[in-house]
């Protein structure tokens, strides 16, 4: 059968451009079970709708999958209806962190037809053998889909264990295209080698924080260090990587792993560059553990911190003592390792002084970068739920979800305000001396230097100064 994964071409100046791991992984698994795979990510395209339409009529498929976080969902609605102009006989399947949701504000759209929830890496091989076969769907574990009229989801599907078998099929992508500053999920798209590319050695989180989701059942499973460092290794070889961005949600959880990781990467001397874009746990470090990512290569990470109020750590469930910081940005940093915080704003019940309490705490942290967001209850957290309860609404308008819109605000600060705190959050923490020589400590001057050449004054001043926090594009 074949099979067209898009993500969503989004708003130019709204996200960025990374290579996508999830579509790579579900094309992959496609392809090996036999089928026609071809992966279109019209967020790099310069012309989104001309290259739709040349790919739908060229490739011509029979099945359309769309991967969508719920901060670009409404982008998957547009391109869905795009999809179904062209073509209404093709099947458009939703899927990615937004079909935490329930299906009804999905499969309500009348361009899509089935919805799959979770981890789709077997789910999808099953869905589409049963469509191309004629069988019938409803036996298919992790779907969604509409029914005479009613809403039918079926079982969930257990989370999958064994990642070593399904490895990554690069040739269905053109990775020439994401070697650029643009394609990094760091807040700073800073970078020491421009052949980088993202990597997951892990999935899921075994953290009960309210604001994040769990497809992975708030677990994690780990691939074999060996298929980690034999990929790395792969890709260096094959496609000249130099650079790896370590995108797992707690990499560092499991510290013993962690250093069996690191210690394979010195041990074949691989000599390459590793950052932490994706957030790490702040209490998860030791002297050994710093040690060894040092000399592994690693020149820069963001920890996972959330809040400077140790109350609203404590309701979010983050389960992390604020106090133990400054010990480890300081360790970090005298390894020579640039440490970027990430920052919420907006929590329910929060108050004004517990938000400038955050925004000194992390002026106070040696950090060399940070970046503060506004709160969104993203479906399938406790903290949607919580949201609905404090302001008796289900904040249904989807489209309103971002990182610097204040609409979903159940704080106790208005939603006016909100944006002016995080404005000022951002202009205390970078317009400081401070912050210049917390760089200065953290980074060698040859990096700075490069890094000022490769990074655009005008992409710096948006992300560090202006409201927007999301990585920009020109």
């Amino acid at each position: 059968m074949k099979v067209l994964l898009l993500r969503p071409a989004a708003e130019k100046k709204s996200m960025a451009r990374v290579l996508p791991l999830g579509l790579l992984a579900i094309g992959s698994v496609l392809k090996r079970a036999g089928h026609q795979v071809k992966i279109l990510d019209l967020r790099i395209s310069n012309s989104p709708d001309e290259e739709l339409d040349s790919v739908m009529s060229s490739f011509d498929p029979q099945v359309v999958g769309i991967g969508v976080m719920t901060i670009e969902c409404k982008y998957g609605f547009v391109d869905a209806a795009k999809v179904k102009e062209i073509n209404p006989e093709v099947t458009v399947v939703f899927g990615g962190p937004h079909c935490s949701h329930e299906p009804r504000f999905i499969l309500n759209d009348p361009n899509v037809d089935l919805m799959v929830s979770g981890e789709g890496d077997l789910t999808i091989v099953e869905l589409i053998n049963a469509l191309e076969q004629g069988k019938d769907i409803e036996n298919v574990p992790g779907i969604a889909y509409k029914k005479n009229g009613s809403y039918i989801r079926t079982a969930d599907r257990p989370v999958i264990r064994d990642l070593d078998k399904f490895d990554q099929e690069y040739n269905l992508i053109n990775l020439e295209r994401y070697f650029n500053f643009q394609s990094s999920m760091d807040f700073f798209p800073v970078f020491r080698n421009k052949r980088f590319l993202p990597l997951v050695t892990s999935r899921g989180c075994p953290f009960k924080c309210t604001y994040c989701h769990d497809i992975f059942d708030k677990s994690i499973q780990y691939r074999s260090p060996k298929a980690v460092v034999d990929e790395i290794e792969y890709l260096i070889k094959k496609y000249g990587v130099r650079e790896f961005h370590i995108v797992d949600d707690v990499f560092n959880v499991n510290m013993k792993r962690a250093k069996i990781v690191l210690d394979a990467i010195i041990e074949r001397n691989l000599n390459i560059h590793i950052s932490f874009p994706n957030g790490l746990r702040a209490d998860f470090f030791d002297d050994e553990l710093i040690d060894k990512m040092q000399r592994a290569g690693v020149y820069r990470m963001a920890l996972g911190i959330e809040s400077g109020s140790q109350r609203i750590q404590d309701m979010i469930k983050k389960d992390l003592d604020i106090n133990i910081i400054y010990d480890v940005v300081e360790k970090l940093t005298r390894a020579r390792m640039s440490v970027h915080g990430f920052f919420m704003l907006g929590f329910p019940s929060e108050t004004r002084d517990e938000m400038k309490e955050t925004i000194d705490f992390a002026c106070d942290l040696g950090l060399t970068t940070a970046n503060f967001s506004l709160v969104i209850p993203n479906p399938g957290t406790d903290l949607r739920q919580t949201f609905i309860e404090s302001r008796e609404s289900n904040f249904e308008d989807f489209s309103e979800y971002t990182f610097d819109a204040a609409s979903c605000n159940a704080s106790e600060v208005e939603g006016d305000d909100l944006v002016k705190l995080k404005r000022e959050a951002n202009r205390k923490f970078y317009l400081s001396m401070q912050r210049f020589r917390h760089v200065l400590r953290a980074v060698e001057p040859k990096w700075i230097v490069r890094s000022m050449i490769n990074t655009p004054l005008a992409l710096l001043w948006r992300n560090a100064i202006a409201p927007t926090n999301a990585p920009t594009q020109n």
